[in-house]
């Protein structure tokens, strides 16, 4: 095909170019959109003949064309429906005044540097009976309020819990934690001894050991936690278990039992 005529020829006559386009595809392409307005022409002429049909069949016969099955009157209406009712609202009882509880002031778990005052001191548990927690020491009826004994577990948090370990196992977390009596640096400089066969093996690291600090300041329980070897293991349950008391931990003020980790570093001299 010529460019010019390239221009202003139709995608047909590019794809049929060199063709044969006196039969086939080429003449159905070609007239295909002449032919769908035919065929929707007659399909609407058919169904406008048919409903024209139906419409002089009905006028000739007197009938209606919507004929209607039922008709509802207002008066019908009203008989079909039922009266509405509608409820008597009862207003509620006024509710009773709160009574106003006794309350023992309740210190909640935070880890200080110094001792609590004496008078921010959480109530004991045998005083907590009949009593709810609070900010302050208040005084009310104690009428109705259950008393749960300390070894007991009810709805919220255990006060006795909070105060002291019934169980009798070391805590993990409490108010003031353990202290050495002294430095802990120093001591561990002075009474620490090499082991030789780690001084042989060239053995270096860290042993952590845990340990209980008991309510008066006793170290016991020690345990190897991470062990590197070599007799350091050994080494540092000795030095551990050979310590002085220590100042106890205290939770809300009493002293309790306490989990401590305490790593210990060996390392060559060059």
């Amino acid at each position: 095909m010529e460019p010019t005529a390239l221009l202003n020829a139709d995608y047909l006559d590019i794809i049929f170019d060199k063709r044969n386009k006196t039969y086939g595809g080429y003449e159905l392409r070609r007239n295909y959109d002449s032919r769908m307005k035919k065929a929707g022409g007659f399909v609407i002429l058919s169904v406008a003949g048919l409903f024209g049909i139906f419409l002089l069949t009905a006028a000739r016969d007197g009938q209606p064309l919507l004929k209607p099955t039922c008709v509802l009157t207002l008066t019908d209406i009203k008989t079909i429906l039922p009266p509405v009712v509608l409820p008597k609202i009862i207003p509620p009882p006024p509710s009773p005044p709160p009574a106003q509880t006794k309350a023992n002031i309740f210190t909640p778990p935070k880890i200080v540097d110094k001792d609590i005052p004496p008078e921010s001191m959480m109530t004991p548990v045998k005083d907590m009976h009949n009593a709810q927690p609070g900010l302050a020491n208040t005084t009310g009826d104690s009428t109705g309020i259950s008393s749960v004994p300390a070894t007991e577990h009810g709805n919220g948090t255990s006060v006795a819990s909070l105060s002291s370990n019934a169980s009798g196992k070391p805590m993990i977390i409490v108010d003031q934690m353990p202290e050495f009596a002294g430095n802990m640096g120093d001591y561990l400089n002075k009474h620490l001894r090499y082991p030789d066969a780690a001084r042989e093996q060239g053995i270096e690291g860290r042993v952590v050991i845990e340990f209980v600090v008991n309510e008066d300041g006793t170290v016991t329980s020690a345990r190897v936690a991470r062990s590197i070897g070599g007799g350091c293991d050994e080494e540092a349950l000795r030095i551990v278990n050979s310590m002085p008391k220590w100042k106890p931990g205290k939770q809300n003020g009493m002293p309790v039992k306490v989990l401590f980790t305490l790593p210990i570093k060996f390392v060559l001299s060059p």
